[in-house]
């Protein structure tokens, strides 16, 4: 296949992967909500958290920006919020106490705060969400046990065991033996992909456990080619059944609501993975490359660059004067050695490109 992982790399490092700013808003959102269940409690005379867990692609380090189109998506966190049993209610109930807590401070939210079957919902009116789960624990000899306030009942869960699994799957697949590591940076591709056409056709596609779950089943390495990884990726989920449950660290975490989401994937992988088998043929070009890796991630970093020719094309014809001008920036053009054309070419793409990124993203 025609060699795009360079340009891959940097789509992800600039468009796909939260940067140092973006993780710190996610840690001050995290922090001002427990505040306020915290204060909440408090103020309604509930009994007091005992614990934080930090869960989903906050924890896992596989969340990724809004496709480039969608003004209302942002990202979201899930931070769980434990109470001891002995203090814990109904599960009902118990979200109940979580949900009012945070009704009772919270501002600039775009609906009231959703006592939802696994968890209490915030969502901002800039389309942040915020997740957390309700938890109730309990010590056993071998330390300490929870259980999740699922719709009516308490069910045993492990919250931090899908961090682990995530952490060993990418530490024992991922090609490179430390740094950054390749299954992680599909994982969030796998996502991003989830996003925008989620977002480009209005309907649901996996996301959070299920989409990470998907990527890793599905990975296929490829040592210095994110570009051939992720293509050989998708390849896998298009060969997939959508009634094929979903096993994350051998617990089942898909249902009857998922068929048609990761149907819809497995349908969107496979209109990939054709675009993309078309970069095997000889002659195949950067502007080939361009064209089929933008069907799959609908973003402007993958235009043509002809903005960068026009603009340096109507620099030269600004200098020029007279009935001659435009002949006279033709020839100017022409008679530029190609090694300067070329230098000039990459620097106004690689500006445009990364206009508006200059936070770096966050270290692995």
């Amino acid at each position: 296949m025609y060699d795009f992982s360079k340009e891959i790399s940097r789509f992800h490092e600039n468009h796909v992967r939260l940067t140092r700013d973006q993780q710190a808003d996610m840690r001050r959102r995290r922090e001002l909500n427990l505040g306020r269940i915290e204060a909440g409690l408090a103020e309604l005379g509930k009994p007091a958290l005992v614990e934080t867990i930090t869960q989903g692609g906050y924890a896992q380090r596989t969340m990724t920006q809004p496709p480039e189109a969608d003004d209302e998506s942002r990202y979201d966190i899930d931070l769980g919020v434990v109470f001891e049993e002995e203090d814990a209610a109904t599960p009902r109930t118990t979200r109940g106490w979580v949900r009012d807590a945070i009704a009772r401070k919270a501002t600039g939210m775009k609906n009231e705060p959703e006592s939802k079957k696994k968890c209490v919902r915030v969502t901002y009116a800039d389309g942040y969400q915020c997740d957390f789960p309700v938890f109730r624990r309990m010590e056993e000899a071998e330390g300490w046990t929870y259980e999740l306030a699922c719709a009516d009942e308490w069910v045993a869960s492990d919250p931090l065991a899908m961090n682990l699994w995530i952490d060993e799957r990418v530490t024992a697949l991922s090609p490179e033996k430390s740094g950054s590591r390749q299954l992680r940076r599909i994982i969030r591709l796998v996502k991003y992909v989830c996003k925008v056409h989620a977002h480009r056709t209005d309907r649901k596609f996996p996301a959070g456990l299920v989409a990470t779950a998907l990527a890793v089943e599905a990975y296929v390495a490829k040592a210095d080619r994110d570009d051939l990884s992720l293509r050989e990726t998708l390849r896998n989920l298009a060969r997939r059944s959508k009634h094929s449950l979903v096993f994350a660290n051998g617990v089942q975490i898909s249902d009857a609501k998922d068929v048609d989401r990761i149907g819809r994937l497995i349908e969107q992988a496979a209109d990939a993975v054709r675009a993309l088998d078309g970069l095997d043929a000889v002659g195949s070009t950067a502007k080939d490359a361009r064209r089929a890796w933008r069907g799959l991630f609908r973003h402007s970093f993958f235009d043509e660059p002809a903005e960068a020719t026009n603009a340096l094309a109507a620099a030269l014809e600004t200098k020029s004067v007279g009935l001659a001008a435009p002949a006279l920036a033709s020839s100017t053009v022409a008679a530029l050695a190609a090694s300067d054309r070329d230098a000039r070419l990459h620097a106004a793409v690689e500006a445009r490109q990364n206009t508006g990124g200059g936070a770096k993203p966050w270290a692995e």
